[in-house]
């Protein structure tokens, strides 16, 4: 049976008559008037009775409808749930985002999402062009129209340093110092938080000692691991290794702040909670 009929037959029901019936499906009366008595050839008994007043259901009518309307509205919510099984939510995520994307994903146990790594710029002129559905990054200056944002969570700014480097010994450190130290930062897009230390040195009246700068957050680690230099974009999210630690700094430092874009024209919801809830748990 075409589910058509069905929807057919129950606006015919609400309305009262053919005609209003037909005005609210946009469809012409003629054709409604078909397709009920096909209907009603189908069912093999007459739905509706008809007088110059109107239409109203015959007793079969009610039954059929009665039954029909817990049908379709199962058949609709099978198509639905379908429908959010067979689609993957695309997700952009910045290097050194990893722990923040595990704890959303936790969320979307029943959101098939696919990681895709790629800076925060690279998000935004994605999002914006419908390419990717959501992502996870640093917070932006400005946003392109019709890219939507949440901050997700504010990491304070630590120091990372090896345990046996005599400045790891100290309760809080100083960005003087720091300063004559070699600062190791990574070339992906934290090189914005990047700028943003070398300013703080610099209100200071300091001028850091910049180390060798390294592809990813992973390798900043590594390089702070064997002895390089320390850093300062690292969160305290990051598992790293036994051998380093975090360090607070003693001036304020604008801390990192992750967060969650999304194209407010696609059919992420379900991702957007999910943000919400990382966001409300910090």
């Amino acid at each position: 049976m075409d589910l058509r009929y069905v929807r057919y037959a129950m606006a015919i029901a609400r309305a009262g008559s053919l005609r209003r019936a037909a005005a609210a499906l946009h469809i012409a009366q003629p054709t409604l008037s078909e397709q009920l008595r096909a209907l009603e050839k189908e069912v093999g008994v007459e739905l509706f009775s008809r007088s110059s007043s109107g239409v109203r259901l015959t007793e079969a009518g009610e039954a059929f409808l009665a039954r029909a309307t817990v049908a379709l509205d199962a058949y609709e919510r099978a198509v639905t749930a379908a429908r959010s099984k067979g689609r993957t939510a695309r997700l952009g995520v910045a290097d050194g985002l990893a722990d923040v994307a595990a704890r959303l994903l936790c969320q979307l146990q029943n959101v098939p999402v696919r990681i895709a790594p790629m800076s925060t710029a690279e998000q935004m002129i994605s999002i914006a062009d419908g390419t990717l559905q959501a992502g996870l990054g640093y917070a932006p200056g400005s946003l392109p129209r019709g890219v939507a944002r949440m901050l997700v969570h504010r990491f304070p700014v630590r120091a990372l340093l090896p345990r046996d480097h005599p400045l790891a010994a100290h309760e809080t450190l100083s960005l003087a110092d720091l300063a004559a130290e070699p600062l190791i930062m990574p070339e992906s897009d934290a090189v914005a938080g990047a700028r943003r230390f070398l300013e703080g040195f610099v209100r200071h009246r300091l001028h850091p000692r910049l180390g060798p700068a390294a592809a990813t957050h992973d390798l900043v680690i590594d390089m702070v691991g064997a002895g390089v230099g320390y850093t300062l974009c690292v969160h305290e999210g990051i598992t790293v290794p036994d051998e380093l630690a975090f360090v607070p700094i003693k001036e304020d430092v604008p801390p990192l702040e992750v967060v969650f874009l999304w194209n407010r024209q696609a059919d992420v919801q379900e991702v957007v909670s999910a943000a919400r809830h990382v966001a409300r748990s910090g």
